[in-house]
C-alpha cells in the first residue's frame, strides 16, 4: 500500500510587514490545528521580522529568501519568477496570499482583503498629488485583478465584502466573511465609572487613542476636540499611541504643539510594544477611534474587551464590529467629535452602560473559531476542485 501524500498550504506572506496584518497570520497560525482540516504542513514564506513573530509548531515551516527581504519591487521580483517554483518543489495543494495581492497562476488560490483605503476614493484623495496617492491607485489596480483571479476571497467584514464587489461585477470567486478574533490577554471586565468630579487636573481623566498614525486616522482632528474640553473645564487628558508615516506623524506632532505645547495633557507616543499593550487600555477611562476606512477595526476590538467605554468614528466597518456599545460620530467634524466625548464623560450611567455591553459584545470574537473557519474554508476550496 502507499502512504497518502501530504496536504500542505503554501502562505506567501511578503507583504505582511506590520500591524493588523502580522496580528491576524500569527494568531490563525497560533490557534489553527491543521490536522483537523486534513492538512500537513504550513509553508509561510515572507522577511525575518515577520517570520520571528509566527508561532513555533511541529507543521509549521518558515522560508524566506533575500529579494523578500528587499523593498516592494524585489518582493514582486521573487513573486513573479520564485514564488510558483517553490510552490511547486514544495508540493503545495493550496496557496493563501493574506496580503492582497499576487501575479502568478496558481490553483487554486485564495486572498484575504485587509486593505480597504485602495477602493474608496474618497480616501485615496486625502493624499493629494503625492507618491502615497499613485501606490494607491496602483494597489487598486492590482488588486481587482488578483480578486478576479483568485478562485476564493476571505473577507473580514460585511462592510469591506460590499465595498469590494461593487467594483467586481460578475466575480465569481467563492466568498467567506471570517472576522478577526482577539487574545485573551486583552479582556478585563469594565471596572467602576466615577464622576468626572472625581477627577482633577493632578489626576485627570484618562483618554487613549491606539493606532497607526495617517491621514484617514484623523488623530488632530481629536486633538483639537479634547483641547476645547480641556479648555471648557474638564480635567482629561489624551495619549495617542502608534507608529505611521512620517508626513502624519509631522502633522500630529505640530497640531499638539499649537494646543499643548508642554504635553502636559496631550501626548504622542511611540508605537508600543504588542506583548504589553494590553497594559495601556487597562489603565485608560476611555478608547477613540476616528478612523474614517477599516476593513474591521482590529484595535476597537481590543478596547471592546478591556472593557472600556469608546466613542468610535460612524464611517466603514466600525457600527458592524462596535454595534450598539459606543457614542458615534463623523470623525470629519471636530465639533461632533467633542460632543460624543462629552457625552460619555459627563455621564457615569453611560460609560457604565456601554463599557458593560462593549465587553459583552467582543465576547463573540475568537481567534479559535477563526482558525477553524479559515482552515475549513481551505479545504472546501481544495475539494471543491477534485
Amino acid at each position: 500500500m502507499f502512504d497518502k501524500p501530504e496536504t500542505i498550504i503554501g502562505i506567501d506572506a511578503t507583504n505582511i510587514r506590520q500591524g493588523g496584518g502580522i496580528t491576524h497570520l500569527s494568531q490563525l497560525l497560533a490557534h489553527a490545528d491543521p490536522k483537523k482540516s486534513n492538512f500537513d504542513k504550513v509553508i509561510v514564506w515572507s522577511n525575518n521580522n515577520t517570520l520571528d513573530q509566527m508561532p513555533l509548531k511541529p507543521w509549521l515551516i518558515k522560508r524566506t529568501h533575500s529579494l523578500i527581504e528587499g523593498n516592494l519591487l524585489h518582493r514582486t521580483l521573487w513573486q513573479i519568477f520564485f514564488l510558483k517554483k517553490s510552490l511547486q518543489r514544495s508540493q503545495c495543494d493550496l496557496l493563501f496570499i493574506p496580503g492582497g495581492s499576487y501575479t502568478l497562476r496558481f490553483k487554486p488560490t485564495i486572498i484575504m482583503n485587509q486593505n480597504l483605503q485602495p477602493f474608496e476614493y474618497s480616501e485615496i484623495a486625502r493624499y493629494k498629488f503625492s507618491f502615497m496617492t499613485a501606490r494607491l491607485l496602483i494597489l487598486r489596480l492590482t488588486q481587482k485583478y488578483s480578486f478576479r483571479k483568485a478562485d476564493a476571497i476571505i473577507f473580514l467584514s460585511k462592510y469591506s465584502k460590499k465595498i469590494v464587489e461593487e467594483l467586481l461585477p460578475n466575480n465569481n470567486s467563492k466568498t467567506i466573511i471570517i472576522p478577526h478574533g482577539i487574545e485573551k490577554k486583552f479582556f478585563q471586565k469594565p471596572k467602576k465609572q466615577l464622576s468626572i468630579d472625581s477627577y482633577t487636573t493632578e489626576d485627570p481623566f484618562k483618554i487613549i487613542y491606539v493606532s497607526s498614525v495617517d491621514f484617514y486616522k484623523h488623530q488632530w482632528n481629536v486633538v483639537e476636540a479634547v483641547y476645547r474640553i480641556i479648555e471648557s473645564g474638564y480635567p482629561v487628558e489624551i495619549d495617542f499611541y502608534g507608529a505611521g508615516s512620517a508626513k502624519a506623524i509631522k502633522k500630529l506632532r505640530k497640531v499638539i504643539s499649537r494646543f499643548d505645547k508642554s504635553n502636559k495633557y496631550i501626548r504622542y507616543n511611540n508605537e508600543q510594544d504588542y506583548k504589553q499593550i494590553q497594559n495601556i487600555y487597562f489603565s485608560a477611562d476611555l478608547s477613540i477611534f476616528a478612523s474614517s476606512c477599516e476593513t474591521f477595526g482590529l484595535i476597537l476590538l481590543e478596547s471592546m474587551a478591556a472593557g472600556l467605554p469608546i466613542a468610535c468614528s460612524d464611517r466603514s466597518a466600525m457600527p458592524e464590529i462596535l454595534l450598539d456599545s459606543g457614542v458615534y460620530f463623523n470623525p470629519l467634524e471636530i465639533d461632533d467629535i467633542e460632543n460624543s466625548l462629552k457625552k460619555l464623560i459627563s455621564s457615569v450611567d453611560l460609560r457604565h452602560e456601554l463599557s458593560e455591553k462593549a465587553y459583552q459584545n467582543a465576547q463573540d470574537y475568537s481567534w479559535d473559531d477563526v482558525a477553524i473557519k479559515t482552515f475549513e474554508f481551505f479545504r472546501s476550496v481544495i475539494d471543491q476542485r477534485e
